[in-house]
């Protein structure tokens, strides 16, 4: 309300901010008195309208969120029960380590029951046998220090159903963490790709945005990452920010998610990552390198995708990294044209684009 406002044709007259009315005649008087009350009326009806619906809203909403957190919540940590139920301890594995195969299974028989009238796989490796039993969709285990992930990989026959569903097959907006259905693992496909959501509270594939800091890959540049037949170390070669389809890069989409292609291609590929990476691991590569890529969403731009790119440690080679070797780039970081607010100043923005083949 204004400050010793006052007008020739107004009935009355504001003093400060405070409510005090001076009329000047009995039927002037009348009038406003009614206009105000009816104003004021209409307003603390219309307040008290409002308010209800606010506060019907906020509680609902407040219900309907609260639920839900707490659906997610027992859902993971029943998960997170079951997974520590179906790890074989560390003393029954270094006991297992000095019999045969066939006495490794005696003994996990006869342990574990419940494993009897499963069929594994031929050459599973004893440590994911409960995991497995779980669910026949296992093909792997995934575990990397410094982060949350330390859990069983599965895989389906399409990318969608893990999206949505956690190992035992809950819905879940979890989802889990699944390798794509392009991939074998008997051997190791050319290129692995394992899939995570990035969720709030760092579970799933959340940890894996760290490594945008070459800090955090010094103090943890090795990833391990197991089939249900062999066990692996993987150094990480790259970390990278891309587009996760054509829409975000001018209908563009640099493919990470091919399982084999050509030598050449394979070569050619390595180049493009060496451009996009965030920085340099100082960790090599070669040509007849395996390599794993690790993939969930960032928010740097629309549609943006975090890449973690590691090569299997090669035999006879040590699974230690020299991290002094690591540092920052001299040479720009190739993003999609959407990471630009003005894509003319991408550097890159000539430069040829990789195709498989």
């Amino acid at each position: 309300m204004s400050k010793n406002k006052k007008t020739e044709n107004s009935p009355y007259i504001y003093f400060h901010d405070a409510e005090e009315t001076v009329f000047r005649n009995d039927e002037t008087q009348k009038t406003a008195i009614e206009k105000l009350i009816k104003r004021k009326q209409a307003k603390k009806v219309l307040f008290n309208i409002i308010s209800v619906i606010l506060i019907v809203a906020i509680v609902v909403s407040s219900v309907f969120l609260g639920k839900r957190g707490i659906e997610k919540f027992l859902v993971l940590k029943q998960e997170q029960k079951q997974h520590q139920q179906a790890t074989i301890p560390e003393d029954v594995i270094k006991e297992l380590e000095s019999m045969t195969e066939e006495e490794k299974w005696a003994y996990l028989y006869k342990k574990y029951p419940e494993l009897i009238n499963v069929n594994f796989p031929n050459g599973i490796l004893c440590d994911y046998a409960l995991h497995y039993a779980n669910n026949p969709q296992t093909v792997g285990y995934i575990k990397i220090d410094g982060t949350k992930i330390d859990t069983p990989v599965v895989q389906a026959d399409n990318n969608k159903y893990y999206l949505n569903h956690d190992f035992y097959g809950n819905a879940t907006s979890y989802g889990a963490v699944f390798a794509s259905y392009k991939n074998s693992f008997e051997p190791f496909d050319r290129n692995t790709l394992l899939y995570g959501h990035n969720m709030n509270d760092g579970s799933r594939f959340a940890g894996l945005l760290n490594y945008r800091s070459i800090d955090f890959f010094k103090k943890h540049p090795t990833i391990q990452y197991d089939s249900l037949f062999e066990k692996h170390t993987w150094k990480i070669y790259a970390v990278i920010i891309t587009n996760g389809s054509t829409d975000s890069d001018n209908g563009y989409f640099f493919d990470f998610t091919f399982n084999h292609c050509s030598d050449a291609c394979y070569e050619e590929y390595i180049e493009e990552i060496d451009k996009r990476k965030l920085y340099d691991t100082g960790v090599d590569i070669l040509p007849t390198d395996t390599i794993v890529t690790l993939c969930t969403c960032t928010y740097e731009y629309d549609d943006a995708r975090l890449l973690v790119i590691a090569r299997m440690v090669r035999d006879g080679e040590s699974p230690e990294v020299d991290t002094n070797l690591a540092a920052m780039k001299d040479t720009p970081v190739k993003y999609p044209d959407s990471y630009y607010s003005d894509p003319s100043q991408n550097p890159y923005k000539n430069d040829k684009k990789f195709f498989l083949y």
